[in-house]
């Protein structure tokens, strides 16, 4: 029935999860298609998140709220070509069910694929990754020009209620197969696992998907926004709760780069 059973295992904690696929708390995780051969133009992206009703989304409500693409990009930015990794990273191989795809962010967008009593076998690998130069000038030029550029139709419309700024990524290659739990008279699959002392069997081939972890900085709150350039500050990097509310709206809309 089944050639491959191996020892038992188990799902592992959102925690455990986290350390295992090397998840950061303030990173956006989306889907970018568009930018696999490319990843690196990713970096001085810049999104906004609008309200559609009166009041600015929160993680509680994210229903009046859309996510765009700002009209243009931070000009003139730098990599930090010390950022670059010269091979990918191979990650713990993990299996997950339901219930951790809907507490992990990076994991949500296989929410909808589970079926009853099915979990899915991943490996993970950090394919590429980069960072903008924040140290050259380039950088505090790129951004103050954009602050000024787009103060009218974005900073100051009352409509935008976050600006984040694409400044470092990571590509995930995911290389996963499904397994339902085995039942008898049930027909069995080539490939099975043993998930705490239950058989799940899986007929399917491996098939790959590829996430993106954007870091990102904040060029604009709810609040009144003033310039930190101004006070010559350093911008203030996204944080865990910001980065979270952003990966809400982004699954509540199936939001993905393109």
């Amino acid at each position: 029935m089944n050639n491959e059973v191996a020892e038992s295992k188990k799902i592992p904690s959102v925690i455990e999860a986290q350390k295992m696929l090397a998840l950061q708390n303030n990173m956006l995780y989306v889907g970018a298609d568009a930018y696999i051969g490319n990843p690196y133009a990713l970096l001085g992206t810049v999104l906004e998140i609008r309200k559609t009703q009166a009041d600015c989304p929160s993680i509680a409500n994210t229903e009046n709220a859309s996510i765009e693409f700002s009209a243009f990009k931070i000009p003139g930015i730098e990599i930090d070509e010390t950022s670059k990794i010269k091979e990918p990273i191979k990650r713990q191989s993990i299996l997950v069910d339901q219930k951790l795809s809907v507490e992990v962010s990076f994991l949500n967008y296989l929410t909808a694929e589970f079926e009853q009593e099915s979990s899915f076998s991943l490996m993970v690998f950090d394919q590429a990754t980069g960072l903008v130069n924040r140290d050259s000038d380039s950088w505090n030029k790129g951004v103050q020009s954009w602050m000024a550029d787009n103060k009218a139709t974005v900073l100051d419309d009352p409509a935008v209620c976050y600006v984040y700024a694409v400044i470092g990524f990571v590509q995930k290659y995911i290389i996963r197969r499904k397994y339902t739990k085995f039942t008898a008279g049930a027909k069995g699959g080539a490939f099975g696992v043993n998930l705490n002392g239950q058989l799940y069997t899986s007929a399917e081939d491996y098939s790959l998907d590829v996430r993106y972890g954007l870091q990102t900085v904040i060029l604009k709150r709810p609040t009144v926004t003033k310039s930190l350039f101004a006070e010559k500050e350093v911008l203030a990097e996204a944080k865990e709760d910001e980065a979270n509310l952003f990966s809400a709206v982004a699954k509540a809309r199936s939001f993905t780069l393109k």
